[in-house]
């Protein structure tokens, strides 16, 4: 159930002091609101990195996090997404997809039970709180979008943590931004009493000794392992390091032989060994010079380079290493695995992939904000941890609309199952009508008599569309159907024909439309002319051949049979 518009009826302008639990003993006082992290200015330098590193100086960084030093590794990430387009591409539209997703908080209830009234002000003070966040973007402060960010960067880094920084706010104790630590203030201790967990270093400082936990609400911890392996040697961006190295220095060398591309080697002989040198610096600079001088007695030969560069394994480098990046990130794309020319229904499955990859985060993100976040915006605000509420992203899915009332009409109908009716406007996405509105579409049982919308009365047969282009509305009272339009249709159709109805089955919810557009009063003879000439092209062998003038004279009669009997039924009633 959807408690969105009960939580945001809730909305206090000011708390209710009644419903709060006075708890200063797990209650922030105000000095406590300032951050516990906060970098100077000279630190900056203690975040630089390489942005070419060797393969041994990787292999080293990798091993090193081993030991519980995390930063060296977490630099490394950094340099990957700062100089690989591809990896920093695909994780912005990760990151992008997951802030843009509808955000629903659902407060606390028993399964089977309504949330009670305590229950939906506390969800109501968890949405409010995360949407009013007023982050400083000069200090590196972020607010709710950017927090989502953040920490789904840890899905893919293995560990991001982010500091929460509370204010006082409409009589609440609410976060007012986060911001996130830098690695080197978080890492695996070497010694520690207790088991091995990841710990908080105060001073930023890595001595393997000076780690405490982190202090209690005060940060947020994004830790995700692609392997069962050990924390810190579980990052999962750790299995693209490999394929890094191959992109940038891939791209390296294709710059190198770019440089040398379709120019033509330079070769020259000579006699006297002391001209070797100022023979070879002539060479190497004829190039871009144009002319030289060389020695007498010196023999300059030019030998045709290759002008092919078809399958080049500096582009073939570069190419893999995309490739895997798509794969490992996104899943897959339809250029992943069978290039640009991939079926409709092949792209529909990798775009699957792609939102199930996505929809993984943010569950990832979700359940860092429950667990988490919530729980410490509770107990400090009650003084307990009771009815905590929950947070979830709620992703529009692509729908069968067809097949979903295709089953419903199986369950419902044909088998008589029953089921709420509202239910059914939930799950069709039809919201529910007003019972004093004069403006409603009831159908009959069998789908023909009631207020129909031409688009409705097509809907009733396996047509719809064909009279989209007739924007009337057949309205039809009681005093308009003395008797349905089924039996109506049925009734021309045997006269024009001869034979009984069943004969003439397939073609009959043609002419129920046509009847029901004749006894329309809001129907002009310009519309139904329209109606005629589409179901005309719709069965051209029957109305190539039809007589119109005996098709009216049977529509008449029918139609005035009808009207008589209704008159005579009213009367008897009346009487």
């Amino acid at each position: 159930m959807n408690y969105g518009s009960l939580i945001r009826a809730a909305f206090p302008s000011r708390r209710d002091k009644s419903k709060v639990v006075e708890a200063k003993e797990n209650t922030l006082e105000s000095g406590d609101f300032d951050p516990i992290v906060a970098p100077k200015a000279q630190d900056r330098l203690l975040e630089l990195i390489e942005r070419e590193q060797l393969p041994g100086d990787v292999r080293d960084t990798l091993a090193g996090a081993l030991t519980g030093d995390l930063q060296r590794q977490q630099l490394l990430f950094q340099a990957m997404i700062d100089t690989w387009p591809r990896l920093q591409k695909n994780l912005s539209e990760v990151f992008r997809e997951v802030k843009k997703a509808p955000w629903s908080f659902d407060p606390y209830c028993e399964r089977g039970e309504q949330p009670k009234e305590s229950a939906i002000e506390k969800a109501a003070l968890a949405e409010k709180s995360l949407q009013d966040m007023t982050p400083r973007p000069a200090y590196g402060e972020r607010g709710n979008k950017g927090l989502i960010e953040d920490l789904a960067f840890g899905y893919f880094s293995g560990h991001q943590v982010v500091e929460l920084r509370w204010s006082q706010k409409y009589d609440s104790i609410c976060p007012r931004a986060a911001k996130v630590c830098p690695p080197r203030f978080y890492g695996y201790p070497i010694e520690t009493e207790g088991e091995d967990r990841l710990m908080f270093s105060p001073d930023g400082q890595y001595y393997g000794t000076n780690y405490v936990d982190f202090p209690e609400h005060r940060f947020l911890l994004a830790v995700n392992s692609g392997h069962p392996g050990h924390q810190s040697i579980a990052a999962p961006l750790r299995a693209l390091t490999g394929y890094w190295l191959a992109a940038t220095f891939g791209l390296k060398w294709l710059l190198q032989f770019s440089q040398l591309y379709g120019v033509p080697f330079r070769w020259a002989n000579y006699s006297d060994p002391n001209d070797k040198a100022k023979v070879c610096s002539m060479l190497e600079t004829i190039g871009s010079s144009g002319w030289g001088a060389f020695p007498e007695n010196t023999k300059l030969n030019f030998v045709d380079a290759s002008k092919s560069a078809s399958s080049l394994p500096q582009k073939e480098l570069i190419e893999m290493a995309d490739r895997q990046c798509d794969t490992f990130i996104l899943g897959q794309t339809l250029t992943t695995d069978v290039g640009s020319s991939g079926s409709r229904a092949l792209g529909e499955v990798h775009e699957g992939v792609r939102s199930g990859v996505i929809e993984g985060v943010a569950e990832f993100v979700a359940d860092i904000l429950n667990e988490q976040m919530l729980p410490s915006l509770i107990q400090l605000n009650y003084g307990d941890s009771s009815e905590i509420p929950t947070i979830r992203a709620d992703f529009e899915r692509s729908r069968n609309e067809k097949e979903m009332a295709e089953r419903d009409r199986v369950l419902f109908k044909d088998m008589g199952l029953p089921v709420e009716k509202s239910w059914l406007h939930e799950r069709h996405r039809v919201p529910a009508p007003d019972p004093q509105s004069d403006d409603l579409f009831q159908p009959s049982p069998d789908g023909a008599q009631g207020e129909l919308e031409t688009e409705a009365l097509l809907a009733s047969h396996e047509t719809k569309g064909r009279l989209e282009t007739l924007p009337v509305q057949v309205k039809a009272s009681e005093e308009d159907f003395p008797t349905t339009i089924d039996k109506l249709s049925a009734n021309v159709l045997e006269d024009l024909t001869g034979v009984t109805q069943e004969w003439v089955k397939p073609v009959k919810p043609f002419f129920d439309r046509l009847a029901a557009l004749a006894m329309s009063k809001n129907v002009t003879d310009e519309d139904f002319t329209k109606a005629l000439i589409e179901a005309q092209n719709q069965l051209p062998e029957l109305f190539d051949s039809l007589n119109v003038e005996v098709l009216q004279d049977s529509l008449d009669a029918a139609i005035g049979t009808a009207m008589l009997a209704g008159s005579v039924e009213r009367y008897e009633k009346n009487d």
